[in-house]
């Protein structure tokens, strides 16, 4: 299966909140008490079921092009394999030729590879845009039942460095999807499996003082 690898669609759910609780402050609104969490949306796309789906289907839409440009890395494997065996003996107009034909291929595979990238981004976005607006309203209505306040992206977080602490109690990460997988299933589709522990954003709780 074709493995497209973009920037987490997932995090741009929450975006909006991020913008109206800065809307807020610069208006003078008090943020009222509650629970401030945090949320690992990397593991979106493998664990929720309607988002996993919306990634495999554009992976099967892709897998022709993606096989294409798998062969051309191959033959270019290949050509570079014979030119460093054979470039002791080979006449100086057949090696030059091997080698306009590894760079020409060269660029082919590029070009190709940059094409697929952009048209699959938009197919991806596109496909699971409906996901995210649905993602983003279940989120809001799973802090509002349960007290929360403010939702801290981890993936984010981690990346910017702003996060210094989290108490690992604070993830909803597993409850929110949980949450949203039984109340969307996914008809005739496998569950969801969790995400391997290295996709894990690369933040560590601080220890707590003594």
């Amino acid at each position: 299966m074709v493995k497209i690898k973009f920037a987490v669609v997932a995090a741009i759910l929450l975006t909006a909140l991020a913008v109206s609780a800065q809307a807020q402050q610069a208006a003078g609104v008090a943020i009222p008490d509650g629970k401030v969490v945090v949320i690992n949306t990397t593991v979106f796309p493998s664990q929720i079921g309607e988002l996993k789906q919306k990634y495999d289907q554009v992976d099967s839409q892709f897998k022709d092009r993606y096989q294409k440009l798998q062969g051309i890395a191959d033959q270019l494997s290949k050509l570079e394999n014979d030119i460093k065996a054979k470039q002791s003996v080979l006449t100086a107009d057949k090696l030059r030729e091997m080698q306009d034909q590894y760079e020409s291929l060269k660029r082919q595979g590029q070009r190709d590879n940059e094409d697929l990238q952009k048209d699959a981004e938009k197919a991806l976005d596109a496909a699971t845009k409906p996901v995210r607006d649905k993602l983003y309203q279940a989120l809001n209505n799973y802090a509002s039942k349960n007290g929360i306040v403010m939702v801290i992206n981890l993936a984010g977080a981690a990346q910017s460095g702003s996060l210094a602490f989290w108490d690992p109690k604070s993830d909803i990460t597993d409850e929110f999807i949980a949450d949203y997988n039984k109340a969307n299933p996914v008809p005739g589709a496998a569950p969801a499996t969790a995400a391997p522990a290295t996709t894990k954003p690369a933040v560590t709780p601080a220890p707590k003082r003594p």
